[in-house]
């Protein structure tokens, strides 16, 4: 832990000493927003001892864990930030006058990287992928929601996960749990899980159905406990347990 500290701030001082050289020898240099988007990739897996959290461009955040669980979690902290950013560097390269034929283009997208050898869930080319669907699908006017969930097409179901991580509303997280549960490709069940993540932070934990907290545990039982999805869903689960022990009294 002490060797990561010392080269995360080996990292900082490096990152911010090159951008003051640069800043002096080319002092009308622009830095657009991908720049910035990979700079921060770049430094994510390094600044959990630093940050409670992190914004990115676009509205992505990073939510860093608490210093004990940090030291027992720390590569899983750096590859849900790594996710993180790789969405967020997605999302930042897509248009602002999407359609449903741009739509199909992303399903058409997953398709083919599913088809790639070797795939993983969570890779970079998937998480940018659904940073893209995050940052177009809710801007098609004409996008049905339901209709995607109920898709026999994977790429069409992520769609939909990336319609509620875009647009999120609290009323949707029995439907997208559910969703969750019978979801059969790991690629979507992990941004599944991130969705459901986004739903829980904004509903009142009291409020959530006891048959929908089950729901989650049985998945949790179920899945592979080397994995991403099993990694972020215990998290979904122990925030919730944290949050009825410790209420916020208003």
């Amino acid at each position: 832990m002490a060797g990561k500290r010392q080269w995360g701030g080996v990292a900082v001082t490096t990152v911010a000493v090159a951008a003051a050289v640069a800043h002096v020898v080319w002092p009308n240099l622009e830095i657009d927003t991908i720049t910035v988007v990979l700079l921060v990739v770049a430094l994510l897996p390094w600044l959990g001892h630093l940050l409670d959290s992190i914004e990115m461009p676009g509205g992505w955040k990073v939510k860093y864990r608490s210093l004990e669980q940090r030291q027992d979690s720390v590569e899983q902290v750096a590859t849900d930030a790594t996710s993180t950013a790789q969405a967020a560097f997605g999302a930042a390269q897509v248009d602002d006058s999407p359609t449903m034929d741009t739509v199909r283009q992303m399903v058409e997208e997953y398709d083919r990287l599913w088809a790639l050898p070797r795939q993983r869930t969570g890779s970079a080319e998937f998480d940018r992928l659904f940073g893209a669907m995050v940052a177009v699908v809710p801007k098609v006017p004409d996008f049905d929601v339901d209709r995607a969930f109920g898709s026999p097409a994977d790429g069409a179901r992520l769609t939909a996960f990336a319609y509620v991580y875009g647009r999120p509303d609290p009323a949707r997280l029995t439907d997208v749990v559910a969703a969750a549960v019978e979801e059969r490709s790991p690629v979507v069940q992990y941004w599944a899980i991130r969705t459901v993540a986004v739903l829980v932070e904004q509903t009142d934990v009291s409020a959530v159905p006891e048959p929908v907290v089950a729901q989650l545990r049985a998945l949790l039982d179920r899945l592979p406990v080397d994995t991403a999805r099993h990694a972020q869903l215990a998290g979904v689960l122990q925030a919730r347990q944290e949050a009825l022990l410790n209420p916020v009294t208003r």
